[in-house]
C-alpha cells in the first residue's frame, strides 16, 4: 500500500481528501441533527452517502492527477516519449471508472436528489482543494516566466492551474447552484420615445425655428398692413405731440 501511494500521488492526495471529508461531514451532520429543525435527522442514509462520496473523491483526485500529469508532458514537448504517457492512462482510466460507476450506478439508488448535505460537504472539500492548488499553480507559472526557470518546472505548474482550475470551478459552480445563488440581472437600457433621440424638450423635427422661416408666412416683420409706426400717421400719434394734450 505504502508502495502505491508514493508511486501515485494522485492517489495519496485522494485518500487524504477522502478520509478528512468523511470525519468532518460525518461530525457537522451528528452535530446538526441535535436542532430541532435538522434536515438529516431522519435521513437514514447519510453514512452511506458519504462513503460513496469519499469514493468518489478518491477516483477524481487520481483520475485529475494523471490528466495533470498528461498535460504537463504535453506543453513539456512529449518529454519521455511513449512510456511517460503510459505512465498516466492507468491512474486515468481506473480513477475515472471509479467515479463514474459510483455517480452513475450507486449514488442514484440513494436519496441524494433530495437529501444533498453529503453532496455539498463533498463539493467543498473539492472546491477548496483544487481551487486552492489551481492558485498555486498559477502562481508557479508566473512565477516560472518572470525568474526564467526551467520550462518543465513551468510547464507543470501551467497545467496544475489548467486541470484543477477547471475541476475547482465546475466544484464551485456545482454548490452554488444547491446553494440558489442568482446571477446579476443588468439593467434595462432607457426607454426613448418614437423618432429617435433627442427626448421632448429639444427643436421640434425639421430644425429651429420652424418650418416657413423666421418670421411667419404671409409676411415680413413687422405685421401687415403698414410698417412701424402704424398707418395714419407718423409717432407720436396724430392730433398732437408727446405726451397728449
Amino acid at each position: 500500500m505504502e508502495r502505491l501511494l508514493n508511486f501515485s500521488p494522485g492517489l495519496a492526495i485522494g485518500m487524504t481528501a477522502a478520509i478528512t471529508y468523511a470525519f468532518f461531514a460525518l461530525l457537522l451532520i451528528a452535530l446538526d441533527r441535535f436542532r430541532p429543525s435538522s434536515t438529516s435527522k431522519d435521513d437514514t442514509q447519510v453514512e452511506l452517502k458519504v462513503l460513496l462520496f469519499a469514493l468518489a473523491l478518491i477516483g477524481l483526485a487520481l483520475a485529475a492527477g494523471g490528466v495533470t500529469d498528461l498535460v504537463a508532458i504535453i506543453a513539456g514537448g512529449f518529454k519521455g516519449g511513449g512510456d511517460a504517457i503510459k505512465h498516466v492512462l492507468a491512474p486515468i482510466v481506473v480513477g475515472g471508472g471509479a467515479m463514474a460507476a459510483i455517480l452513475v450506478m450507486f449514488l442514484p439508488r440513494t436519496n441524494s436528489s433530495s437529501a444533498r448535505g453529503p453532496e455539498s460537504l463533498a463539493l467543498l472539500t473539492v472546491g477548496l482543494y483544487f481551487g486552492g492548488s489551481a492558485i498555486v499553480g498559477g502562481y508557479e507559472f508566473i512565477n516560472g516566466l518572470v525568474m526564467s526557470a526551467a520550462w518543465s518546472e513551468t510547464s507543470s505548474g501551467l497545467a496544475l492551474l489548467i486541470v484543477h482550475g477547471v475541476v475547482g470551478l465546475v466544484a464551485l459552480t456545482r454548490l452554488g447552484a444547491l446553494a440558489g445563488w442568482s446571477t446579476p440581472v443588468r439593467p434595462a437600457p432607457p426607454q426613448y420615445p418614437q423618432g429617435g433621440y433627442p427626448p421632448p424638450g429639444y427643436p421640434p423635427q425639421g430644425g429651429y425655428p420652424p418650418q416657413g422661416g423666421y418670421p411667419p408666412q404671409g409676411g415680413g416683420y413687422p405685421p401687415q398692413g403698414g410698417g412701424y409706426p402704424p398707418q395714419g400717421g407718423g409717432y407720436p400719434p396724430q392730433g398732437g405731440g408727446y405726451p397728449p394734450r
